[in-house]
């Protein structure tokens, strides 16, 4: 691009003086051979050449030498301005006549062709800055995206000030880049020129999101003012459309906001005011009918309002862990602890859910450690297992296999329940989100699955349904990754699960 611009800017001052004197040497060196009539067809094709690779005014000069230098060394008498022979002026004059009209000629056309040129590059580049700009999210980006097309295309010099930087403020201040007349506005972009510097601030509702200062050097031509609007316009267009998506963006977590508010509430007034009742109901016959009752059934009563109380704790844990993963609270204490070892702590706690079902866990020998939260990861596999109880049926087992790859460890719990629906398989990690199946199976608090996905996700991982279906019941798979560095892997047989 620089060489370019060299080029042009020397050549024509350069090639009209140079092409008359080639011109002249090459007519000295072929005299002995072409008469000197021919000459002049040398001098008009540099004329030509000029006025081709130039500009008209070059081409006329060119053709006013070259009409010189073949009066002066080629016409008798030679060394002199003077022509005593009458086809010579004759020559002469034809020469100049159609050097001049060829010349304009074909610098006209040149011009047209550097001009059609200059237009194709000019709108090469705005399509790739429209490109550009298309991919950007942020204000940030936008920025930047602007500041490397001004310096590729115009060789402007610009700085880049964003809302963490300690100069913005004062930048502010002093152009006066917020303006209330603006403030209603959801996107602006606010331009002040002066003589050295131009400001380019991008606004949104009246704050000033990122800033542009472009330093001048010198005042601004016309082709450079119409490079500088063109690539502000695009800038404008596209802040207009990164403010647009950021406001739908905040209207929609709003909106979601409250329906996630109405759904707390709801579920809170259902799932508590359940096991509550059953609560009540069992006390209340325990007062008011402990005489009539027998021991066996005071025991039965008493169980019940233990079970609901152990269900209503585990509804308000859930709601808890909930909130505390929504605010962001949950530290990760990281340390290496064994699969196995969490696997143990699940079992020992879910054993009084699981009635009539049994759990079988096969896992590879020598698995490596794992360097998570041990009582988060123990939460989300029970969790899990606590989902796939319910909906396994009495006398099944519930399969947990785990396996090791190149980064990242697997966990698979696999029930007999009666599966899950595909349009269904990302749904079940939202909150609150519960299959209908009837009475068949009890209705849950739709928080266990989102919480166990939550807390994978702050290790890195992730949950998912493997497979799933009404004849082979479902499979999820738990993934974790795995550190870097490991420590030695537990041997030991006893430390193992490989049965029920």
């Amino acid at each position: 691009m620089r060489l370019a611009n060299t080029r042009e800017r020397y050549l024509p001052w350069i090639l009209p003086w140079l092409a008359p004197l080639v011109v002249t040497l090459i007519a000295w060196s072929l005299s002995p051979v072409l008469p000197k009539a021919n000459f002049s067809m040398l001098y008009l094709g540099g004329v030509l050449l000029t006025a081709v690779t130039t500009r008209v005014k070059p081409a006329l000069i060119c053709a006013l030498l070259s009409f010189l230098a073949y009066n002066f060394f080629h016409t008798e008498p030679h060394f002199t301005f003077f022509m005593v022979q009458r086809e010579d002026i004759l020559t002469v004059s034809l020469l100049v006549l159609v050097a001049v009209v060829t010349g304009h000629l074909a610098a006209r056309l040149r011009e047209k062709v550097i001009a059609l040129e200059d237009s194709s590059r000019w709108n090469q580049q705005q399509m790739l800055l429209a490109q550009e700009l298309f991919t950007c999210i942020n204000c940030p980006s936008v920025v930047k995206a602007l500041a490397q097309h001004l310096a590729q295309s115009l060789d402007f010099v610009s700085q880049e000030y964003f809302q963490d930087s300690d100069e913005l403020p004062g930048l502010i201040a002093q152009y006066q880049l917020e303006s209330a007349d603006i403030a209603h506005s959801a996107a602006e972009v606010v331009i002040r020129e002066y003589e050295a510097q131009l400001l380019v601030a991008f606004n949104s509702h009246g704050h000033c999101m990122g800033l542009l200062k472009v330093t001048l050097t010198a005042p601004l031509t016309t082709w450079q003012r119409f490079g500088l609007d063109g690539f502000i316009g695009l800038a404008r267009l596209a802040w207009s459309r990164v403010v647009v998506s950021q406001t739908l963006q905040q209207e929609i977590t709003v909106k979601e906001r409250e329906q996630l508010r109405s759904a707390l509430l709801s579920s809170i007034s259902h799932d508590l005011r359940t096991p509550l009742a059953t609560m009540i109901g069992s006390v209340s016959s325990l007062i008011e009918l402990k005489d009539a009752l027998d021991p066996s059934q005071q025991d039965e009563l008493l169980h019940n309002t233990l079970s609901e109380a152990q269900r209503l704790n585990r509804y308000i844990q859930k709601l808890l862990d909930m909130t505390r993963l929504g605010h962001g609270e949950l530290t990760l204490d990281r340390d290496w602890v064994g699969l196995d070892d969490i696997l143990s702590v699940v079992i020992k706690r879910s054993k009084p859910l699981l009635h009539e079902v049994t759990v079988n866990i096969d896992l590879q020998p020598e698995m490596p450690l794992l360097y998570v939260h041990p009582a988060l990861i123990e939460q989300a596999l029970f969790n899990v297992l606590e989902n796939a109880i319910r909906f396994a049926p009495a006398g099944s087992a519930i399969a947990i296999s785990a396996f090791a790859e190149a980064t990242q460890l697997h966990i698979d719990i696999h029930d007999e329940g009666p599966g899950i629906p595909p349009e269904s398989w990302d749904s079940i990690f939202d909150m609150f989100f519960t299959m209908a199946h009837g009475d068949q199976y009890p209705a849950g608090t739709g928080l266990g699955l989102a919480i166990c996905q939550g807390i994978l996700g702050a290790h890195g991982g992730s949950a998912a349904v493997l497979e799933s279906g009404p004849a082979f019941g479902t499979t999820l798979r738990l993934s974790l990754p795995l550190s870097e560095t490991q420590l030695p892997s537990k041997s030991d047989e006893d430390d193992t699960y490989t049965g029920n």
